[in-house]
């Protein structure tokens, strides 16, 4: 019995031995094919981000423009008045562009500055700074 047990065992180690380069030649192919699959849908994905992303960065260029108008028009509004007091346009801006969480706080404080008696062409004259610097392509 024993003798049976061993030889039968011996034939199973065999027929694992026979199959196995066709069980690598399976795996090989599925993962192949899984390849092919992720790469097809990684592209997808990448398209569908990449469009998210172009959003996501118009939407934060139009958050700096906005900035970029409300201090332009702030600096208009003092050169051509004989007593400047910040508007309260200027005022509302700043209150609600901080809202926005993308929205830089550094610029925020700039405003608030201001608000608080600092000259608007401490602004506007880094206006050009500020646009490269926070400007998405």
């Amino acid at each position: 019995m024993k003798d049976q047990l061993k030889a039968k065992l011996k034939d199973l180690d065999v027929k694992k031995k026979e199959l196995q380069p066709k069980i690598d030649e399976i795996n090989a192919k599925r993962e192949e094919e899984i390849q092919k699959v992720n790469k097809k849908y990684d592209h997808m994905i990448y398209d569908i981000n990449y469009t998210a992303q172009q959003l996501e960065d118009e939407f934060y260029n139009d958050l700096i423009k906005s900035y970029i108008e409300i201090v332009s028009r702030e600096f208009d509004r003092k050169r051509s008045s004989d007593i400047y007091e910040v508007s309260n346009d200027f005022k509302v801006y700043k209150e609600g562009i901080g809202e926005f969480d993308v929205f830089p706080k550094e610029l925020i404080d700039k405003m608030y500055k201001v608000i608080n008696g600092a000259p608007i062409e401490d602004i506007m004259y880094d206006l050009d700074k500020i646009q490269a610097k926070y400007l998405r392509s």
